[in-house]
């Protein structure tokens, strides 16, 4: 089915025609038949502008609301739980201190009872007179000790299960933090997402304003405001 023309008869600026021609001829060579594709161009682009590029981007700008939203969402429940779990490393380590010091003080009463026993093994050499007495004394001592020894076998396997405790906890504010920081990041890209892409729209809207108050030949000549242009050749680099 062959294409139906109509002859038109329009005034335009000899200067700017005359561009318009040698425009054409510097592209194709010669303007036979190539002049009236290029107007029907003009006039074909002026018609279709195609507005799907701005609902798709009100689309973006709704999903990027929407999930600026669940991260700040994320972001405070992560927020407390790091405290609550900042609150009971303090509480083990506050325990753990307390044990130590027992611990140390244990140890120390060894020492000085292990020293007395010493000292009465060497009186009992030199006093065999009191042998007996010295003998109880030191039965009572060395059941002392090995009282103190099993008491302080206890302290340190608590002491080593509060290390481990302690350490796991530590583990897991750790991957916490690291979970923080990166729902953070991906909150604060999502937010110059956003931000950009309400500068985009914001740019949009105005070309749009700009080629609706352009006059007739701009319109068939395609010769768009300097911010129109822009705004193409942005949107070209991003695609690409």
């Amino acid at each position: 089915m062959s294409k139906q023309t109509v002859r038109k008869t329009i005034k335009l600026d000899a200067n700017l025609w005359s561009s318009f021609q040698e425009k054409i001829e510097q592209e194709y060579g010669t303007t036979y038949k190539h002049t009236s594709e290029e107007i029907e161009n003009a006039i074909a682009n002026y018609i279709n502008k195609d507005i799907q590029d701005i609902e798709k981007t009100k689309t973006i700008i709704q999903n990027l609301k929407y999930e600026n939203e669940s991260l700040k969402s994320e972001n405070t429940s992560l927020t407390k739980e790091i405290k609550s779990i900042t609150t009971e490393h303090l509480k083990l380590t506050n325990e753990n201190k307390k044990h130590t010091s027992t611990i140390d003080a244990q140890k120390s009463s060894i020492e000085l009872l292990e020293s007395k026993n010493l000292n009465l093994e060497n009186k009992i050499q030199q006093l065999e007179i009191e042998l007996n007495r010295v003998n109880s004394l030191n039965n009572d001592n060395v059941e002392e000790i090995k009282i103190l020894k099993e008491n302080n076998k206890v302290l340190e396997e608590k002491y080593i299960e509060q290390v481990e405790t302690t350490n796991k906890q530590v583990q897991e504010n750790t991957k916490i933090k690291n979970k923080r920081e990166h729902a953070q990041e991906r909150l604060n890209k999502t937010q110059d997402e956003l931000n950009e892409t309400l500068k985009r729209l914001e740019k949009y809207s105005y070309a749009i304003g700009q080629v609706q108050h352009m006059n007739i030949i701009d319109r068939i000549l395609n010769r768009l405001p300097q911010q129109v242009k822009e705004l193409q050749a942005a949107t070209y680099e991003k695609k690409e």
